[in-house]
This record gives structure tokens, C-alpha cells and sequence, in this order.
């Protein structure tokens, strides 16, 4: 059979299997906010984060009896909707505003790469057309007068949505003070703040002195449940899928192993559009097998990229660690583990690190998910982390895999 014909069969035989009619709607970042916020009319329309929009419909409620409602604080973990949910009901008190006569503003500022004040600062400015993006050589006092004098016009509501508000890095205080103490006395507008963050403990470290100014409500995004993810993924799969090639069960088993994982929607859309892709490859339908194989692939790419983009310090004391034998008569101690580091540093020509700062690197390692490392005192005779290996084999060999290649070895050489 000739090239040309053998091509022309497979494309032929995808089309015949397609599974994936729209591709926009397994990805959120594709759709534009008029689209994001279609889906989540549907989405809650069918009672989904119901308690949760209550909530927030009686917190701007005052707006339409000209009270002035207090400051908002939205908690919860990541793909719980905090921000497309905030965003979503913000548009939609401002068309009832429109209609009652009430004037009101709202914008959202986005913090969701970490920053210090000053560029966070500025971010805001940049949307209210008070500055340029990242203009230098002005101080910040004058970056502050500036966002006043822009809001200075306006005199209804105006709310903002700062997203992220952890992620203030450096001279987090002189921000809120900013905004809490400052920004209210020089405008003439009512100004409502809603924050949120992934942390529940985000305003522990601020100023005291600021928390007193800081009167706020507080508003917790709990993970999905499974029904909840049931309808998500249902409403995902009417506008992307072929619904003919899901088999009975899947949307029901993602939706269970998502919930019972984490309660995030986003990996839950992301483990079905795994699953689509997989599917329409190999020329079949959606299948529960498939679904675990998508989800072990998932995992295995999650720990695989996130070490291909960190430090080689970090990539070779991974390694090394993966590298050296299990014992079953004691666990893996800190002095093992940098052993097998200077010597692997040895043979990829990198400078080793102390010991104590490879101890550091043992915490972070401990802090992502890549290994497990807990602390023993043996009394005088000092402190030792014990180091365990949870990760399956195959997704240890797929990290050994990756950090060679990208100290430019050969992964089938033994190291």
C-alpha cells in the first residue's frame, strides 16, 4: 500500500471516530468571558455552588437600598470557582444596577503570578488608564495618587476584586494600607474590596493596625462533591464530546476519583479531555479503562514537567534520591541520599552543595509531593531526616527519565 494511501485511510478512519467536536469548551483559558460566563449560567442554573451565590447575592444586596455593604473575603482551594463565580455575579449586579438606576463599577484586578507592591500597584493603575505598564522612575506615593485622582471622578459603588492578594510578595502592609485606609478617604466613591486567596491564613502576617481597619466578611468555596462534578462534566461533554462515544459510566467515574482526589473542576475537565484525546487516537470510545490510563498519564506528565522546570540542583538531588536502593532493613537517611548527590554531581561535571543546603533541597523536594521526609531526634547525638519514596515505579522512572535527558545523558546508560 502505497504512503499516500495509508495516510489517507488514517485520517479518514479519525474522522470516522471523532470524539472531539469542540475543543474550546475542554479549556478555559480558550474561551472568551462572554463564552465563560454562558457555561456558568448553565452551570448554575442547575444548583450548582447554589449556597455560595446566595451568599454573595446577600452581601452586595445593600447596594440597591443605597447602604454601603463591607468588605469580602473569598477562600478555597484552586478550580473551586472562586473567580470565575466572583467575576460572574459582579457582571451580573452591574446590569441590575443599569436597571435600577445604581451606579456602580467594578474591576478585577489580577494577582495571580506573585509581585511586589509596587507592580501590583501599577497593575491597577494600567486598568483604570492612571499609568503605563511599568513605568519607571516614579515613586510609589505618586503611583497612589494617581489611582486616586483616576477614581476621584466617580462617585456610585466601585468594587475591587483583587484576586490572588497573597501573591503580594514584598510590602504587602503598604498595599492594604493603601486600599483600607487610604483609598477611602480621598475618594468619593463607596468602595467595596473583595479578596481572594488559596490560603485560609493569608491576613495573619499583616499589620495589626490594618486588621483593625480590615472589617470584612468572610466567604469559603469548599471542593466539589461528586454530583457537583456529575453536572459540570456533563455540561462539558454535551458542547465538546460526541456523546455516542462516552461509554455509561465514565462521566460518573471521573466525576467520583476527582472528587475523592481533590474537588477541582478544572482537573476534572482535564482528566476528560485527557480521556477524549486518548480515545479519538487510538480509534475507540471512551472507555473506563481509558480513563485510568489517562489519569496515570496525567500524573506521571504533572511530576515530569514540573521537574523539567526546576533548577538542575534540584533535578540532580531528585535523582539521586530515586537512584539509590531501597533497604528493608533501615530507611533512607539524609547522608545516604547526599552521598548518591555528590557522586552523580561528580559524573555531570555540577558544583555540589553542602550538606546542609542539600538538606534544604530535601524540604522542597518534601513540599512538592516528590518524597517524604520527616524529621528524628536521637537525642545528643543530633537531628536526621528519614526520606521515603511514595511515587509508582513508573512514574519514578519517568522523572529519572527526564532529569537525564536534560543533563544531556543517555537514559538507557546507567548512572
Amino acid at each position: 500500500m502505497q504512503v499516500e494511501t495509508k495516510i489517507e485511510e488514517q485520517i479518514q478512519t479519525l474522522l470516522n471516530n471523532t470524539i472531539i467536536l469542540n475543543r474550546r469548551y475542554l479549556d478555559d483559558e480558550q474561551l472568551q468571558r462572554v463564552e465563560q460566563f454562558k457555561v456558568l449560567k448553565e452551570i448554575f442554573d442547575v444548583d450548582v455552588r447554589d449556597k455560595e451565590i446566595r451568599e454573595l447575592s446577600s452581601h452586595f444586596a445593600p447596594m440597591f437600598r443605597q447602604d454601603h455593604p463591607v468588605h469580602l473575603s473569598v477562600y478555597g482551594k484552586t478550580g473551586t470557582g472562586k473567580t470565575v463565580t466572583v467575576l460572574y455575579l459582579l457582571n451580573l449586579f452591574h446590569s441590575l444596577c443599569l436597571k435600577k438606576g445604581v451606579e456602580m463599577k467594578y474591576i478585577h484586578l489580577d494577582l495571580s503570578t506573585p509581585k511586589p507592591c509596587f507592580r501590583a500597584l501599577n497593575d491597577l493603575a494600567c486598568l483604570l488608564d492612571a499609568a503605563k505598564r511599568y513605568k519607571k522612575g516614579i515613586s510609589l506615593d505618586e503611583l497612589m495618587g494617581r489611582i486616586e485622582d483616576r477614581i476621584k471622578s466617580y462617585t456610585g459603588y466601585f468594587v475591587l476584586f483583587v484576586d490572588e492578594v497573597d501573591h503580594v510578595r514584598t510590602d504587602l502592609d503598604s498595599f492594604l494600607k493603601f486600599l483600607v485606609k487610604r483609598l477611602p478617604q480621598t475618594i468619593p466613591s463607596r468602595l467595596i474590596l473583595v479578596f481572594s486567596s488559596n490560603r485560609l491564613n493569608w491576613q495573619e502576617n499583616i499589620d495589626p493596625r490594618i486588621k483593625s481597619f480590615l472589617k470584612m466578611n468572610e466567604l469559603f468555596f469548599a471542593p466539589y462533591n461528586a454530583l457537583d462534578l456529575q453536572k459540570i462534566l456533563a455540561l462539558r461533554i454535551e458542547k465538546a464530546l460526541n456523546p455516542k462515544m462516552v461509554e455509561s459510566g465514565v462521566l460518573e467515574k471521573i466525576a467520583a476519583v476527582s472528587s475523592r482526589n481533590h474537588g477541582d473542576a478544572r482537573k476534572a475537565v482535564e482528566l476528560l479531555s485527557k480521556s477524549a484525546q486518548m480515545a479519538e487516537k487510538e480509534g475507540v470510545p471512551i472507555t473506563l479503562d481509558l480513563v485510568d490510563r489517562a489519569y496515570d498519564e496525567i500524573e506521571r506528565d504533572k511530576y515530569a514537567a514540573m521537574i523539567k522546570s526546576s533548577p538542575k540542583q534540584l533535578q540532580a538531588a531528585l535523582y539521586s534520591i530515586l537512584s539509590v536502593p531501597p533497604s528493608s532493613h533501615k530507611p533512607m537517611q539524609t547522608g545516604d541520599a547526599y552521598n548518591a548527590y555528590s557522586a552523580f554531581c561528580g559524573k555531570v561535571g555540577l558544583r555540589a552543595l553542602t550538606q546542609r543546603a542539600f538538606s534544604d533541597i530535601v524540604s522542597e523536594l518534601d513540599m512538592y509531593g516528590f518524597i517524604q521526609a520527616r524529621i528524628l531526634s536521637h537525642g545528643r547525638y543530633g537531628r536526621t531526616k528519614e526520606i521515603a519514596v511514595k511515587l509508582p515505579p513508573e512514574v519514578v522512572l519517568k522523572i529519572k527519565h527526564v532529569v537525564l535527558l536534560e543533563f544531556d545523558l543517555n537514559p538507557l546508560a546507567r548512572f
